[in-house]
């Protein structure tokens, strides 16, 4: 227990395997920002154009993610994931080369499909590379190479485009890739469609069923564990809250009295706050025995923290810069509180040989909410202000927490003691 939240790492295989996510996640936010800066600096194009970026790099989790998990769990997770970044590295230098918007658009979408089928098989490939008691940490360790990456991304990033021009991530991100690739070529083999003995294949062969039977199964399954599905519900309407004023949170700095330049110590602060979370959460395993209990009571707090800076955007409350950037650490923290029960969730509720399909379409569902809050959120700007918009998200998050802890949670505790009693009779 010494080693921690880094254990995980003592097992080659999932040392591979992070190793090539952390080259992955550093890969996705230079790209992010190297595409804003084309489309805005560039091009000068209005926010409709970045509008449509953010909407086209959603649309493969949610249309293609689904469909392509189902060969996923049926394919070599090791062959599946390096084809899929060599693949990235063509889309990109694609990206490199776009001479206009639809173009750019194209390859954005096409190396969006890519990721949709490079992360379940990564998610799947997890469950192969560790025991069951390593879970929490292995979960944590990847819930930290995206926190970390989301600091580290943009704003090395921003230095390379500084130094070398606005399309010289791309390099880097192919780069990135490359390593990537290497770090897999050292994972051992992970067939595990292959490792079933051979009643379990005859068994299969007999009961063999066809893509969309499969495909629904991975959605029935989470319908019908409960854990899974309270956690997949929850995780998604918290999405939509987040997206929901996030893409309003440069006005709200604004109104706390933020300059350009600190806005993006506000930001920093969030990631962070989601950095440190993650740390002590892999440290401190805990609240893997109540998974969704953490994550509702996480929730209220961090609703509680969104209503604070609506107030303060409306100058109800007022405090000194570093108070705001406390509370913007906060939220990154208590967001890791969330974040992280789910991705255990999602794992340990899961048979390893669904992984695939049931990780993507949880990731669907969360990724259709995340496309449409931030529509959502302009307009409901427009109607009734900024400000109010934050202080209702804020609301409706402790709301779902304060829900989730007195109605959700116990209806799971009576579904587990009742099944217990079947067994034991």
């Amino acid at each position: 227990m010494k080693a921690g939240i880094f254990k995980p790492l003592k097992v080659r295989s999932f040392r591979s395997l992070f190793g090539a996510q952390l080259f992955s996640d550093l890969g996705n936010w230079l790209d992010f920002l190297a595409i804003q800066v084309i489309v805005a600096y560039q091009w000068g194009l209005d926010e409709t154009a970045i509008a449509a970026v953010i909407v086209v790099i959603g649309l493969p989790w949610v249309i293609v993610g689904p469909f392509a998990s189902v060969f996923v769990d049926r394919l070599p997770k090791k062959h599946v994931m390096i084809i899929c970044l060599i693949l990235r590295i063509v889309f990109v230098a694609g990206l490199f080369f776009a001479p206009n918007l639809y173009i750019l658009l194209l390859f954005v979408f096409l190396k969006g499909t890519v990721a949709a089928i490079y992360d379940p098989a990564r998610q799947s490939a997890i469950r192969h590379t560790i025991t069951e008691d390593q879970l929490p940490e292995a979960v944590t360790l990847s819930q930290l190479s995206m926190n970390t990456m989301k600091i580290v991304g943009p704003a090395l990033g921003g230095g390379i485009i500084a130094l070398f021009g606005a399309r010289s991530p791309f390099v880097v991100e192919m780069i990135g890739f490359t390593i990537a690739i290497l770090f897999l070529l050292t994972l051992p083999k992970i067939d595990d469609h292959k490792e079933h003995n051979d009643v379990e294949k005859m068994e299969r062969e007999e009961k063999k069923t066809k893509y969309w039977g499969e495909l629904l199964g991975g959605i029935r399954h989470i319908s019908k564990t409960p854990l899974l599905k309270t956690s997949v519900i929850l995780s998604s309407i918290a999405f939509f809250i987040i997206f929901l004023y996030d893409g309003l949170f440069i006005f709200v700095a604004q109104k706390l009295g933020f300059s350009e330049g600190d806005f993006g110590i506000l930001i920093s602060a969030v990631g962070l706050g989601s950095v440190v979370g993650s740390l002590l959460m892999g440290n401190w395993t805990q609240w893997k025995r109540k998974p969704i209990h953490f994550m509702a009571t996480a929730a209220i707090f961090s609703g509680a923290v969104i209503i604070l800076l609506g107030l303060g955007s409306k100058n109800v409350i007022e405090l000194p810069h570093f108070g705001w950037i406390a509370g913007a650490f906060f939220l990154g923290l208590l967001g890791s509180g969330e974040s992280v029960p789910y991705g255990f969730i999602l794992q340990s509720e899961t048979p390893k040989e669904m992984m695939g399909r049931v990780s993507a379409v949880a990731t669907s569902v969360q990724t259709f909410s995340m496309l449409i809050a931030p529509t959502a959120g302009a307009l409901l700007a427009k109607w009734i202000g900024v400000s109010a918009v934050l202080a209702g998200a804020g609301t409706a998050t402790c709301l779902l927490g304060i829900i989730i802890l007195l109605f959700i949670v116990k209806k799971i505790d009576n579904q587990k003691s009742t099944a217990e009693e079947q067994l034991q009779m």
